[in-house]
């Protein structure tokens, strides 16, 4: 397999197959962001991208396709090779997926180990009767931005902290587009006066704009907050109700199995879906080069 560097033209004329992974040209932002084609003959046969997060920077991300009459052959695990010798640093790959999708098999055929896991997502937004209201708990609409930018960025560092660290810049990268897709009339936040935590607020469940059934997200701004699972609950539970006067009928949380006041109140919700892992991936050393 010749490997060349993916361009826009390879892009704009990709067969579907091709576009099961996102595609961009071959150091479309920088060092760290490279993409390749493996041809046969004429042929394109496999794609690979990697790209480090403007978020974190701990690992590469990374994606595979290869042509439905080439798998099994070996080719996924060649195009690994390759995208391991394009690493600008000398950091892991990672990738995500529903635990029995075929990309998670791939993955733990070449060694993953699983960082994280986001349980099943999906909630009936009927199943809200089963939390309860917080005095705390107001629309995000009646708090200033910054407030609500800064308990954003915070909520993400601690829930990430352990199993993949934000970088420095973390927070303009994660809030760049978050004014035009939140819903800040649904989302809420818990604001308890005497705990400076990102402003005032303590704990938030974010609802946004650009999914249909909404993504709601929700946990405390620090991992220590003081009655953070009931002020959670609060917050989902405003949030809930004001979907369902709008006439929503479910909804998909964003979470992870580790965040320790989300959880909770996710079990009582009854929700129901796939598990959805992380892993990390070690770099897959490139074949020895016959001597000549």
């Amino acid at each position: 397999m010749d490997f060349r560097p993916l361009t826009q033209d390879a892009i704009d004329a990709a067969p579907e197959w091709m576009r099961e992974i996102p595609l961009r040209p071959d150091r479309w932002r920088d060092a760290h962001t490279r993409s390749v084609v493996g041809i046969e003959g004429e042929d394109a046969v496999a794609a690979g991208i990697l790209w480090t997060s403007r978020v974190h920077g701990d690992r590469y991300w990374f994606e595979i396709a290869v042509a439905p009459y080439r798998r099994r052959r070996g080719l996924g695990r060649e195009m690994s090779a390759r995208l391991s010798a394009l690493r600008g640093d000398d950091l892991a790959f990672m990738t995500r997926g529903y635990v029995d999708d075929d990309r998670m098999a791939f993955a733990r055929a070449l060694a993953a180990r699983t960082i994280q896991v986001v349980p099943p997502a999906d909630i009936a937004v009927a199943s809200r009767t089963a939390l309860r209201h917080h005095p705390a708990v107001r629309s995000a609409a009646d708090v200033e931005w910054l407030q609500i930018a800064e308990a954003n960025a915070a909520v993400y560092a601690w829930t990430h902290a352990a199993w993949s660290p934000v970088g420095p810049q973390f927070a303009e990268a994660l809030n760049e587009d978050l004014a035009d897709e939140l819903d800040r009339d649904a989302t809420s936040v818990a604001v308890v006066a005497g705990r400076v935590v990102a402003g005032r607020v303590v704990a938030n469940c974010m609802v946004y704009l650009d999914e249909s059934p909404p993504v709601v997200t929700a946990e405390t701004t620090a991992a220590d907050t003081p009655d953070g699972e009931r002020l959670v609950e609060g917050c989902v539970r405003r949030s809930l109700d004001v979907l369902a006067a709008r006439g929503e009928t479910d909804v998909v949380f964003d979470g992870h199995v580790s965040d320790p006041h989300f959880l909770p109140v996710w079990t009582r919700l009854g929700p129901t879906g796939r598990w959805f892992h992380l892993v990390e991936v070690p770099a897959v050393p490139a074949p020895a080069r016959p001597r000549s």
